[in-house]
C-alpha cells in the first residue's frame, strides 16, 4: 500500500523522485526503490513524507480504516474512492472509461479525488471565532 501511495501523491503533485530525495536527504534510488515496494523509509522520513504531501502516515502506510458496516469490511477511504472511480456511471459523468485505466492509473486518480474532497470539505469546517 505504502509503494502505491507514495508514488501516486508523488505524481500527483507533478514532483520528480529526485526532489523528493532531495527534500528527504535521500538519493533517487532509495525513493525508486520505495515506490517498487522494495523497502520502506524510516519511521522519522515517513513521518516528513507525510507532512510533505499533508497527509497522515496511517494514510501513507494503509491504516486508515473505514468500516462498511452494510458489507462487514474494513477498507481504506482510497479504496472506496476507487471502487467509486471504477464505477462506469462516475467514469461517463468525469468523461473517462474506468476499463481504460490501470492499477496505478487508478490509485493517482483516487489521490486526486480525494484531494479534491479535502479541499471542498475545507470550505465546510468551521473554524472557531476568536473573538467569541
Amino acid at each position: 500500500m505504502f509503494s502505491l501511495r507514495l508514488k501516486a501523491l508523488r505524481e500527483s503533485k507533478e514532483i520528480s523522485q529526485q526532489a523528493l530525495a532531495g527534500f528527504l536527504h535521500y538519493s533517487q534510488q532509495s525513493i525508486a526503490k520505495w515506490e517498487n515496494g522494495l523497502g520502506t523509509p524510516p519511521a522519522d522520513v515517513l513521518s516528513s513524507i507525510a507532512s510533505y504531501f499533508n497527509v497522515s502516515v496511517d494514510y501513507l502506510i494503509g491504516h486508515d480504516l473505514v468500516v462498511s458496516e452494510e458489507y462487514g469490511e474494513y477498507v481504506t477511504a482510497e479504496d472506496l474512492v476507487i471502487r467509486l472511480v471504477k464505477h462506469q456511471v462516475i467514469g461517463d459523468r468525469l468523461g473517462y472509461d474506468p476499463q481504460s485505466l490501470n492499477e496505478n492509473e487508478l490509485v493517482a486518480l483516487g489521490a486526486d479525488v480525494l484531494a479534491m474532497i479535502q479541499i471542498a470539505a475545507r470550505r465546510f469546517i468551521s473554524t472557531p471565532d476568536p473573538d467569541q
